[in-house]
């Protein structure tokens, strides 16, 4: 069984068709890139799966359950959890802070106990501590944990919202754009670290991204869209060298 199944699913705005029955999935441990023109409809799949949209036809399952039906704190209850194209971290709250808020949807200590401090609040907070600094570690921004999130440079706010994502435990992470307004140094320590969260927190990785050097240098397959429509899926080198995708993504000069 595939993790997530997106099966036959049509998104419509008035008349407008911004998704037009899609059939794909996304496999255990498999990294998978979705791309496109603008437009084309990758960013609503996002939304449709993550509960911030209900398709008008189709549906969508993750590990058997559909998740049409539900909203996107229950999607991410669920293990599915995502970045977004523009940043939106917390900017006026530290790195720490940032990490620290995506616990909440693990906590057991109930308001009234942590009013009071008891010792199961007590204990669970330093929990969190722990396993927030273990992440910004593994991140190398142990040292940068109580500084604001803004004062960070891009490709690192970048990384701190990735490692937010991370801090849900999700089994499957949506990147959108994770690569738009980077210079070709940080786009290289991207690839790399998306390579290495895919193998160290053993998850599933479905991206999107319009820097072709990136989906072809990280991607096990590739899922094309060209307005709201499936053009092709494959290997990045059957991608690459596909007419209907040289047609209308990559250009003529690919």
């Amino acid at each position: 069984m595939n993790l997530l199944e997106i099966k036959d699913c049509t998104m419509r705005f008035g008349g407008l068709t911004c998704v037009d029955k899609l059939n794909s999935y996304v496999g255990e441990n498999e990294l998978v890139g979705m791309i496109g023109p603008n437009g084309a409809g990758k960013t609503t799949v996002f939304n449709i799966i993550t509960g911030v949209y209900n398709p008008t036809e189709g549906d969508v399952t993750f590990t058997g359950t559909s998740v049409v039906p539900f909203k996107p704190y229950e999607v991410a209850a669920l293990g599915i959890s995502r970045t977004f194209q523009n940043i939106r971290l917390f900017s006026g709250m530290s790195v720490r802070d940032n990490i620290r808020v995506s616990f909440v949807k693990n906590l057991r200590t109930g308001y009234f106990k942590s009013i009071l401090q008891f010792k199961s609040f007590v204990s669970e907070e330093k929990e969190i501590d722990k396993r927030t600094d273990e992440l910004l570690e593994i991140f190398g921004l142990l040292k940068a944990g109580d500084e604001y999130a803004r004062s960070l440079p891009y490709g690192e706010q970048r990384k701190v919202e990735i490692v937010r994502a991370l801090a849900t435990s999700p089994k499957l992470l949506l990147l959108d754009e994770p690569a738009a307004g980077m210079n070709p140094t940080e786009k290289v320590e991207l690839m790399s670290l998306i390579k290495m969260v895919k193998e160290k927190f053993n998850i599933s990785i479905l991206l999107i991204e319009h820097d072709m050097k990136v989906v072809m240098g990280v991607c096990e397959r590739i899922l094309v869209l060209d307005y709201g429509k499936k053009i092709a899926e494959g290997r990045p080198e059957e991608i690459k060298n596909d007419p209907k995708v040289i047609e209308a993504y990559l250009g003529e000069t690919h």
